[in-house]
């Protein structure tokens, strides 16, 4: 049997029992726990007391981690002039322009927003593009922002472009 599956199996007898031991689950990941099957992110999960010890309160407790999820997205994400999910609309008035350079501008913060999420995506693309964590959506996006087809989707806020490189060479007391 090959060491890997040797581990799956560790890792499945631990993750199976209705109470989980946090104490061995800590051992065994120290050594690396295996991406098969979304067994890191659920490892993970634990470890960082994201989901209860006890397996049976699991559904109840990744049900209002996303309540809270979706209560965060509608907080935060701020959309000037459209409709909030509360089927109310944000004041945009003349004293609220997009070219208003207040700092209490709604409009600046969707404006500081977007810078935020160009770097964000620039830095995410050239993190670690071999690991698949970084190149695929989640398993679990917020349905009200799929089912949107305006600008609340933060990933259509964002230009994609094509990063250049160059190599680059030393020639005296200059860069080329």
């Amino acid at each position: 049997m090959s060491i890997l599956k040797k581990r799956l199996i560790e890792f499945e007898e631990v993750l199976n029992e209705e109470e989980i031991d946090i104490s061995h689950l800590k051992r065994i990941c120290f050594h690396g726990i295996p991406d098969e099957g979304g067994l890191r992110s659920l490892c993970w999960k634990l470890l960082l007391n994201y989901l209860p010890l006890t397996k049976s309160n699991w559904d109840e407790t990744l049900k209002r981690k996303r309540d809270l999820y979706n209560t965060f997205i509608a907080d935060l994400i701020v959309m000037p002039g459209e409709k909030s999910l509360e089927g109310e609309r944000v004041d945009v008035t003349l004293h609220d322009h997009p070219l208003n350079s207040s700092p209490g501008s709604k409009w600046q913060t969707f404006f500081k927003d977007n810078e935020v999420l160009l770097q964000i995506d620039k830095d995410v693309r050239r993190l670690c593009p071999d690991i698949s964590f970084f190149q695929q959506g989640t398993d679990y996006p917020c349905q009200a922002i799929v089912d949107a087809n305006g600008p609340k989707r933060l990933h259509c806020r964002v230009q994609h472009t094509v990063l250049r490189s160059a190599n680059v060479e030393r020639k005296g007391l200059g860069v080329t």
